[in-house]
């Protein structure tokens, strides 16, 4: 980044934002007041040093805000609204909003902003909007208690009536005054007469209808996928800096293959062996041992042919006293020993055939199998050996275990063994958001609603997605307020200009539709009130005149209007309380 003319500078100076400036170095080559008195340090004295120089007390210590923007002024990241905690020396946590922007010759300009009173506001209106809940459900509870104790009253009153009624005017005046004794009443108990009073009427029709619940979270990786080392070996290259976007197939890790490919060289001798005594075995009728062994035999069969022909013209000879009893005897003995030869032979024959029987072909298959899959499982073992990321996503570290709350890190020339876990990507193909949700409107969500996502963090995008799960099990309960439950929001799969705008930790605004309905009758809600028996009832204007109580039955009501799903009919006309008006 060229040096500012002094112009430039005093600009810089006097702007309220804080404002920074990074050379290609990462020496601070620009930082005004502001930006001086947000991280707690002298611009006239870090003017000039190096960004990491200045901030080496917190950089050590792990700060997120200093790490973020050294990794964007190595990586060229541009970053909008990236909110992220800053703890400040006098033991405050502040919520500091980071924008980044990189500069020509690989500079860096840094634009923070303080937004911990929007995010306190948004917190503390979610609160309050969950206690108004919770107040106005133990109104309702109040009122549901002091109506029905009216009901009792009324129900008294309305005796009394009809006990004057009948004692005083007589049979005929009570069977005329029956018909309309509910009007009477409600005249003795203090509601308007509508026959003598000019009526706020509404006319009953159709219309959409729909509710919605407003909710606030912050934005997640759809999942975490755990990315484990293959086989175990040495850490030969590293592609990645933690924190780092990455794109689906991007090569993360390399492992060393040496000792595999040892491995593979004589699994494939192996599989060479095991392919040929297998092959042996399915033509070893025609092996070289049977052939051998059938050959012997054959030539041992001859010999003691001819050796007992021998043998019987020697008995002829011997009896006639030709050839002397030595002889004789000694052919005798040798056709005797041929004949023991030949059944060993036999023997030798069936054993050499028996090894290409059906078990030896079958041991002879399974180790050609096993020799094949051994060799199989180390090509795949090496194919594997380049660490690819297999969705688009942001690299963070594994967890070590679940006792422990420390991170591994994996650096070039490390030893892994098998199934470690090397790194792990937060999956930006969709994104999640979890957010807390009051006693009262939890019942109200329910998985694969539809909900809306919005925040000033990514103005102008707006994103739709679903509810993936309620938790069934409150994750606060304390004295100073209702206990929450977690709901999970995922989006739908989002793209590349999408993926651009958002970022880990944001903070997002959900509008989530309960209930949504084309077409519905609908009525003020304050036309509804409660009848004689119990029910729900309207005050119907009669098409001649005068009005009558119809009894309703209602569905989903909302703050200003109620669905009537049966007593009432479009262009039917209602009585309102005074003072609202009519349609």
């Amino acid at each position: 980044m060229a040096e500012p003319t002094p112009s430039c500078q005093n600009l810089v100076q006097d702007l309220p934002q804080a404002i920074m400036g990074l050379g290609a170095k990462g020496r601070l080559d620009q930082i005004n007041a502001a930006a001086g008195d947000l991280l707690g340090v002298d611009p006239a004295q870090a003017m000039g040093k190096d960004f990491s120089q200045v901030f080496a007390d917190r950089l050590a210590n792990g700060d997120e805000l200093f790490k973020t923007i050294a990794t964007a002024q190595t990586k060229g990241t541009s970053l909008d609204g990236l909110v992220i905690p800053l703890d400040t020396s006098g033991g405050k946590t502040l919520r500091v909003a980071v924008h980044t922007r990189p500069m020509p010759e690989g500079g860096l300009a840094v634009m923070l902003q303080d937004v911990s009173r929007q995010e306190e506001a948004r917190e503390a209106q979610q609160k309050q909007r969950d206690l108004a809940a919770n107040l106005a459900l133990k109104a309702e509870q109040k009122f549901t208690r002091l109506e029905q104790s009216l009901k009792g009253s009324k129900r008294l009153r309305l005796l009394a009536v009809l006990l004057v009624l009948v004692l005083f005017g007589g049979v005929g005046y009570w069977a005329w005054t029956r018909t309309n004794l509910v009007s009477f009443v409600d005249s003795e108990l203090g509601r308007p007469k509508h026959g003598n009073v000019q009526q706020n009427l509404y006319t009953v029709r159709e219309q959409p209808l729909s509710s919605s619940i407003s909710l606030s979270g912050s934005i997640k990786p759809f999942e975490t996928i755990n990315l484990l080392s293959p086989f175990a070996g040495r850490i030969m290259e590293r592609h990645f800096e933690y924190g780092q976007k990455v794109k689906k197939g991007a090569l993360l890790l390399k492992l060393e293959t040496s000792e595999l490919e040892l491995k593979l060289r004589d699994a494939k001798v192996a599989s060479i062996k095991a392919e040929e005594s297998y092959q042996k075995l399915l033509d070893w009728k025609n092996s070289d041992a049977v052939l051998q062994a059938q050959r012997g035999l054959q030539k041992a069969q001859n010999d003691l042919e001819v050796t007992e022909q021998k043998l019987q013209e020697s008995s002829m000879l011997y009896k006639r006293g030709i050839i002397p009893l030595d002889e004789y005897r000694s052919l005798k003995e040798q056709v005797k020993n041929q004949k023991i030869s030949l059944d060993t032979l036999k023997d030798q024959l069936r054993t050499a055939k028996e090894k290409g029987s059906k078990r030896n072909l079958r041991v002879a298959r399974l180790q050609k199998d096993n020799a094949e899959s051994k060799l199989a499982k180390l090509q795949k073992q090496i194919n594997r050996s380049r660490i690819t990321a297999p969705v688009v996503g942001v690299v963070i570290k594994p967890i070590a275990g679940q006792s422990s709350k420390e991170s591994k890190v994996v650096e070039v020339g490390y030893q892994v063994s098998q199934g470690q876990a090397l790194l792990a990507l937060g999956n930006l193909e969709r994104l999640s958001v979890s957010t807390q949700v009051g006693q009262l409107n939890v019942v109200k969500l329910r998985p694969g609603q539809k909900v809306l996502i919005s925040s000033y963090a990514f103005p102008g995008l707006s994103l739709e997605g679903k509810i993936e799960s309620v938790s069934s099990q409150a994750s606060q309960a304390s004295s100073d307020g209702p206990p929450t439950f977690t709901v999970k929001v995922v989006t739908d799969k989002l793209n590349a200009a999408e993926q651009g705008k958002l970022r880990l930790g944001m903070s997002a605004n959900l509008q989530v539709v309960i209930f949504s309905k084309p077409k519905v009758l609908v009525v003020p809600i304050d036309a509804v009130h409660s009848g004689p028996k119990g029910g729900k009832t309207v005050t119907l204007k009669l098409p001649k005149g005068g009005n009558k109580e119809a009894p309703v039955k209602t569905g989903v009501t909302t703050p200003s209007l109620v669905e009537i799903t049966s007593g009432l009919k479009p262009g039917d006309q209602v009585a309102l309380p005074a003072g609202m008006p009519g349609s």
